[in-house]
């Protein structure tokens, strides 16, 4: 993508997203944004209707966004406005949200199938991900989605109806002002934005949608969120492996396999670097005796079983947690807009050195110690507004009423519970 940007050297560039966070948009480039981080759109007055929209280093979004910014263009959101998308249920009826078709859940999934493959993501990255030639994937990936939007017309939704009216008009409006218009979107979505109809019958499909107060910013976000199985529609199941291929750019493989190399060694594994030499040699092989063009994650996962563990299932789970998931928490600036009560939350953390982690983790307190004392009692003051940042745990070997354990675990959803506190 960033070599099609750079050849099409727009004047402007449209982001799939909510037009709500146009205003926070220049906090990209704020060099304390740290991915994986998150757009939280909510409604002030009823802060549990949120939505959010996660970003890694490594999103098509993110990516067109930090170009633009950094080149000094223009940048817009171009969807339908969580303004308008919170009354959705004046539009489904009654006490229904919008019904969504199985194909248009996850395409991938069907395309990949008709492939061969396991699921979506397998499929896209081999067929996307790891070419690469010349070949022109944006105008490849557009007919395949035409093929299949043609085939299964009659599973279109009301809200896709929408949402793809409101971008055309976001579309014709910055052609109106720009002559070359980037639009970085989902796939699914090229067919019907590449050729515009007229604005009339857009302009009728939107008319009569009423609106409710937002409010929009930046919250971080953890890469076990960016994962499919945590509910995040178009997530990814392996958030881990996808930095490394974008941050990695020459010896994957070999750098993959020196990862995995240190921390099973840090876990007590008796790993050497003639393990990690022959294991990057495994996974070439089976590349070729599969016929693909590079190692993936499966021909690395299976060189690292049969090398490094010896056919071991049990530190493939270390590999997975450490590496493909390589979970952790992202950082926002402190200057991004948020609610007092978040705000003075975030200082206590800091004050009392408590940083906000999505990794398990122990905290044992001595209620003389006054540093101890004003920590427990920011835990207990978050499970009085329902945020159970801490879990109470049972004391070992101690009798005195003076001394608490916590099991701490901070979800970035607990950014909601804050909003909502605040009321």
């Amino acid at each position: 993508m960033l070599r099609a940007l750079d050849a099409l050297e727009p004047d402007v560039v449209l982001v799939e997203g909510p037009p709500d966070a146009d205003g926070i948009a220049a906090a990209a480039a704020h060099p304390e944004m740290r991915p994986p981080v998150a757009i939280l759109v909510y409604a002030p007055d009823a802060p549990r209707r949120a939505v959010f929209y996660p970003f890694a280093a490594f999103s098509p979004e993110w990516v067109a966004l930090r170009y633009a910014l950094d080149r000094g263009l223009p940048v817009r959101f171009m969807d339908l406005a969580q303004s308008y998308r919170m009354q959705a249920d004046d539009i489904a009826g009654a006490d229904e949200p919008f019904e969504r078709p199985e194909l248009r859940r996850d395409p991938l999934a069907a395309i990949a199938a008709a492939a061969g493959f396991s699921d979506g993501e397998r499929w896209w990255d081999r067929m996307v991900e790891h070419r690469h030639d010349d070949a022109d994937a944006f105008a490849a990936l557009g007919e395949l989605m035409a093929g299949v939007r043609a085939q299964f017309a009659a599973d279109d939704d009301a809200e896709d109806g929408l949402r793809e009216a409101a971008m055309r008009q976001i579309v014709r409006a910055a052609a109106a002002e720009y002559e070359r218009v980037a639009v970085v979107c989902g796939a699914w979505h090229v067919p019907a934005l590449d050729v515009l109809p007229p604005a009339r019958a857009d302009t009728h499909t939107l008319k009569g949608l009423t609106r409710t107060k937002v409010a929009a910013t930046w919250v971080p976000w953890t890469f076990g969120r960016l994962m499919a199985a945590s509910g995040y529609g178009a997530g990814i199941t392996s958030p881990g492996w996808y930095e490394h291929l974008w941050l990695q750019r020459d010896g994957i493989i070999a750098a993959w396999m020196t990862k995995a190399a240190r921390a099973l060694r840090a876990a007590g594994l008796d790993i050497s670097p003639a393990h990690a030499i022959e294991a990057t040699r495994l996974a070439d092989t089976l590349a070729a005796l599969r016929e693909v063009p590079l190692p993936g994650l499966p021909e690395a996962d299976d060189a690292i079983r049969a090398v490094f563990t010896f056919g071991s299932t049990l530190p493939m789970a270390l590999v997975h947690d450490e590496l493909i998931v390589a979970e952790r928490l992202g950082g926002v600036p402190p200057d991004v807009p948020q609610v007092p009560l978040a705000a003075d939350v975030a200082r206590e953390q800091k004050r009392l050195r408590l940083p906000p982690s999505p990794a398990a983790r122990e905290l044992d307190l001595d209620l003389r110690k006054p540093g101890d004392l004003e920590r427990s009692h920011l835990l207990h003051r978050l499970a009085l507004l329902d945020i159970p940042w801490g879990a109470p745990q049972a004391a070992r070997g101690a009798t005195g009423t003076f001394h608490e354990r916590w099991m701490l675990r901070w979800q970035p959803e607990f950014v909601v519970s804050l909003i909502e506190a605040s009321i």
